[in-house]
């Protein structure tokens, strides 16, 4: 190496040279989001990812905090994934009959004949048509279900194998303790990695304990470490301008003095294609392409969640007390760590808000941002346990002023909700009267291809007038019940 470069790891990237041979013959450790990700792939990309890490052989190893993590999480990321196929045909409904209403809306304006206007609402028929056709079908394709993962979940099944003998030991009790109280040490000197997740309530010390616990594998094994993970977080990576330099140095001056080699960090797009290049491995593009499209996503967009309209009010309403209580009124009197608690969870309640959607059931539909999602479940955790809490400890996790303040915007939020709900069947009502005005007016020269579409167009148009209908009358009883807590004695007082 050259002279310029020795002393200066972290400030500049590794040349692919290095990271292909990180492939053919480092250790190979992997995160919890790659495991993860199995549940997302496609049946082809899961068995295509599944045999290079058999092909990793006795190079291949994972730290126990990472599969506590994974079989503690594995659920919600099915969970996760199949809400998309039924909360993505949702808003493209809601999308259609908007853009149909403002079609309908032109028309009106302009004197428009049913044939001017048909020719502007079929294309946005077709296109929606196609596109809800196309999510069933690969719908129909996946091949896992809530049911099928907690009954036998093939690819735990799958993993059993290909990981056995290939998992690190937990720490003891006193050790877990010990480690604890040095992860806050870390935290105060803003020592990586997981100084960004000090302010979690629960799992805090999550990714400290998989760095301690790869170090610790490192050393006994003497080896060089290729870490395999989608986290690009601060406090693992280094950024320039929005680039992915590598580890943070401070984590290679680490290694280097714990275990005296060399330190990797891909993410798994890059890992695949190396497998391919180097290993031989079976990958297809079309698997590389799921890998790169399932890591944006969930850097991106986020962890999607479903929960009831109930569950959902609880949570928030947990969530806002306890930012209330504890950060919004702190006068820039917050520690460095509750400065990044505090701004996780205002991102988590305006994401709440923001990217809500409610479907035909009543559930309620949004996303949290993927950094923030193991603070939202401990938040969740905190609220089932109000929940199912009673006395004086329960009274301490809830403040009845604050929940009363969030009940009310909470009701506000469904009002508007029901108003543009009742435009939307509005609409849909008078789009169904013409189509079966359409249907009844037939005339006997009409050629049957056209007289079939237009019975499909109001059979199509009575559908979507039903669901418009039951998503109001949903909101209307979301209301009611949120109107009867507001009215329970005691409630803001």
């Amino acid at each position: 190496m050259s002279t310029f470069l020795t002393g200066f790891d972290g400030l500049w990237a590794r040349p692919v040279e290095d990271y292909k041979e990180a492939v053919k013959s480092y250790l190979i450790v992997l995160d919890t989001n790659v495991l993860l990700e199995l549940y997302r792939f496609t049946p082809q990309a899961r068995h295509e990812l599944l045999d290079v890490l058999a092909q990793l052989d006795e190079r291949l190893w994972i730290p126990h905090q990472v599969v506590s993590e994974y079989h503690r999480r594995r659920f919600e990321a099915v969970r996760e994934h199949l809400n998309l196929y039924t909360s993505v045909p949702d808003t493209l409904m809601t999308l259609r009959n908007k853009s149909l209403q403002e079609v309908q809306t032109l028309a009106n304006r302009c004197s428009m004949s049913d044939a001017d206007k048909e020719l502007l609402t079929a294309p946005i028929n077709d296109a929606f048509d196609k596109v809800t056709a196309e999510i069933k079908r690969h719908s129909d394709a996946f091949d896992l279900s809530l049911a099928k993962v907690v009954r036998n979940d093939p690819i735990l099944s799958a993993l059993s194998q290909i990981l056995d003998g290939k998992t690190g030991d937990p720490f003891s009790g006193e050790e877990n303790d010990a480690l604890i109280a040095k992860f806050q040490e870390r935290v105060a000197e803003q020592m990586p990695p997981g100084f960004r997740d000090a302010g979690k309530s629960e799992n805090a010390h999550g990714d400290f304990f998989v760095w301690e616990q790869l170090l610790r594998e490192a050393a006994q094994r003497q080896t060089p470490v290729l870490l395999v993970t989608n986290d690009v977080k601060d406090d693992w990576v280094k950024k320039e301008a929005g680039y992915v330099v590598g580890p943070r140095p401070e984590l290679l001056v680490e290694f280097k003095s714990r275990c005296n080699d060399d330190l990797l960090m891909t993410q798994l797009p890059h890992f695949l294609g190396m497998a391919k290049e180097v290993l031989g491995a079976a990958v297809s593009q079309s698997t590389m392409q799921q890998a790169k499209n399932v890591r944006e996503s969930s850097t991106g967009r986020g962890v999607l969640v479903t929960l009831p309209s109930r569950h959902y009010g609880q949570i928030f309403n947990t969530i806002g007390s306890y930012y209330e209580d504890s950060y919004a009124l702190a006068d820039g009197t917050l520690s460095a760590e509750e400065e990044v608690a505090a701004e996780e969870t205002r991102r988590i309640l305006n994401s709440m808000v923001k990217t809500r959607k409610r479907n035909m059931d009543g559930d309620v539909l949004f996303a949290i941002p993927s950094d923030c999602f193991d603070r939202f479940q401990s938040y969740v955790s905190v609220a089932q346990n109000a929940a199912g809490g009673s006395g004086e400890s329960a009274s301490k996790r809830e403040d009845g002023r604050s929940e009363y303040r969030l009940l009310r915007r909470e009701l506000v939020e469904l009002r508007e909700l029901l108003e543009s709900a009742r435009k939307d069947r509005e609409m849909a009502q008078a789009m169904a009267a013409e189509s079966e005005r359409a249907a009844r007016e037939v005339d006997a020269s009409m050629p049957e291809v056209e007289r079939e579409r237009l019975e499909r167009e109001a059979e199509e148009r009575r559908r979507q007038l039903h669901l418009t209908a039951a998503s109001v009358h949903n909101l209307e009883e979301q209301i009611r019940t949120l109107s009867r807590q507001l009215d329970s004695p005691g409630l803001g007082t």
